[in-house]
């Protein structure tokens, strides 16, 4: 049976990197890879004065940015990923770090299953592995939860690497698809 993860950005990582015109901590723009053509091919940010030394390998703001490393993987077990460059620039230092912002599918593939509270966010995640096909990587259309979601390999994948600054919340898969 198929397993997947939640993947979001460890938000207590010590003297990590800041941005001058945003809280890489704060609210995100969510994009999708069918807003790939209305978006730069590449971006430059700020870091913040006198901002950490320590970059994580997947900001959640403004936008999902991934490191080098983590793109490569992506990349690997998902073919149809659109990347876009985002140059993070430190005046101060005169150092860039580069990262690409990743815009994924967004597909229906929560279970009929899931209940909902009355304002219709899901009391618990259950995901159909028919709805699911053959994505490794993907956003829920049909959730308020936004977070990427990334099958084992990936993480698996990811791991041997010893990323920083990543979390992985396991999320339920209906047995009977």
């Amino acid at each position: 049976m198929k397993r997947f993860f939640i993947m979001r950005q460890d938000r207590n990582l010590p003297d990590s990197i800041r941005l001058r015109d945003f809280d890489i901590c704060g609210a995100r723009h969510i994009f999708h890879k069918s807003d790939a053509e209305r978006l730069n091919q590449t971006t430059v940010l700020y870091q913040a004065e006198n901002t950490g030394e320590l970059a994580g390998d997947f900001i959640q703001s403004p936008v999902y940015m991934v490191s080098g490393m983590v793109k490569k993987i992506l990349d690997m077990y998902e073919d149809d990923l659109v990347f876009k460059k985002v140059s993070l620039i430190n005046k101060e230092k005169g150092t860039e770090i580069l990262y690409y912002q990743v815009l994924m599918d967004e597909i229906e593939a929560l279970s009929e299953s899931v209940e909902r509270y009355p304002d219709q966010t899901e009391k618990k995640i259950i995901l159909s592995p028919n709805k699911i096909g053959e994505h490794k990587v993907f956003m829920l259309a049909d959730s308020r939860m936004k977070d990427p979601i990334v099958n084992l390999d990936i993480i698996e994948s990811l791991l041997k690497r010893n990323p920083i600054g990543i979390r992985f919340q396991e999320i339920e898969v209906e047995k009977n698809g």
